[in-house]
Order: C-alpha cells, then sequence, then structure tokens
C-alpha cells in the first residue's frame, strides 16, 4: 500500500472521529430539551461554511473531505433543527 492511499485511509478514519463530536451536543439538546445558549447565527454560519467545503470536496473529488464535510452538514441540520424546535422564544418575536 502506498503512503498516498495509507494516508487517504487515515484521512477518512479521521473525518467519521471527527464527525463524532456533534453526538454529545445533539445528545445533550435532546435530552434536555433546551438550545437557547446555541447560537442561530453561529449555526447558520457553519452550515455555510461546512456546505461551500462540501463543494471543494466534490469538485477536487476529494474523498476523505467528501465524507467528513457530508457528514457533518447533515449533523449541522440535524443541530439547527433541534435548536430551532427547543428554543424557549420564539425565533421570530411578533411586533407589538
Amino acid at each position: 500500500m502506498s503512503f498516498g492511499s495509507m494516508f487517504q485511509t487515515y484521512m477518512i478514519i479521521v473525518a467519521f472521529v471527527a464527525i463524532t463530536s456533534w453526538l454529545p451536543q445533539l445528545y445533550r439538546i435532546h435530552k434536555t430539551k433546551s438550545s437557547d445558549d446555541f447560537s442561530l447565527i453561529t449555526t447558520a454560519i457553519l452550515v455555510w461554511a461546512n456546505s461551500s467545503f462540501l463543494a471543494w470536496a466534490i469538485y477536487n473529488n476529494d474523498t476523505p473531505l467528501k465524507i467528513q464535510q457530508s457528514f457533518t452538514v447533515v449533523m449541522l441540520f440535524i443541530f439547527a433543527y433541534l435548536v430551532v424546535k427547543y428554543r424557549s422564544e420564539p425565533i421570530f418575536k411578533k411586533s407589538k
């Protein structure tokens, strides 16, 4: 096995390990039913940035980055959904 293919395999493993870092946050939001301490603006920026990296990975046919960014974007959409769902204050306040 060449160094390039060994390094690519290593990076795929790193991608899967990195994805697991989202699981504790998703579990915490679901368990506590609270997301007031998470910023929707930050989440939107992360969705945009990671979607851009995913597009870059697809364009360059970078398999480890495609795998990692695909899962990250999915996790971010789940995260954003839970943040909106469990927000104690409405996202869009009605003006009086």
